[in-house]
């Protein structure tokens, strides 16, 4: 029976309104999930319980229910960079590459995901990617450059071109 923690700052997103998202990972995945001590309970087939800690970590993560529940999806994911592991927790060093990542006013992170169409959240010392294989993909790479110090307009310019590179494939393949 796999037991995920909540977050403290996250318990509401998943006990609220009458336990909305429980319910919803039950109804979906067939599931029993329970709220114990900050913790939820899980029990069922094991691929299932699996789905149903990826939806729920990606709540933790600070993603809301509706777009932690595209992970019912097969084809989505759920990929976690850890900031801490990267820099080995100098506040000051990640506090300077989560911004690079957030930019101004959120600016920079809604760019990346117009861009590369995945979603992101930055959640404590972490920077989760939700979103098809292909996207989480094109996401991550960018998150990676930006962090080891590419320009946002050379960040920008590698999603544009793979936008267009898919649209292109896309064309052509309807064309087939």
């Amino acid at each position: 029976m796999p037991t995920i923690p909540i977050p403290d700052k996250r318990l509401k997103a998943v006990s609220d309104k009458d336990f909305a998202v429980l319910k919803e990972i039950e109804k979906e995945l067939g599931v029993s999930a329970k709220l114990v001590d900050g913790n939820v309970e899980l029990e069922g087939d094991g691929g299932k319980c699996w789905i149903a800690e990826q939806v729920l970590n990606a709540i933790s993560l600070g993603f809301d229910a509706n777009k932690a529940y595209k992970l019912f999806n097969d084809e989505y994911f759920l990929e976690t960079i850890d900031l801490d592991v990267l820099f080995g927790k100098n506040e000051k060093l990640i506090e300077r590459y989560k911004a690079r990542v957030i930019g101004s006013e959120g600016r920079a992170k809604r760019v990346l995901e117009d861009l590369s169409e995945a979603h992101l959240s930055i959640w404590e010392n972490k920077i989760a990617i939700l979103g098809t294989f292909d996207k989480l993909s094109e996401a991550k790479e960018a998150i990676t450059q930006l962090l080891k110090g590419s320009t946002h307009a050379g960040v920008y310019a590698y999603l544009e071109k793979n936008k267009r590179e898919a649209k292109r494939r896309e064309i052509l393949g309807k064309m087939a």
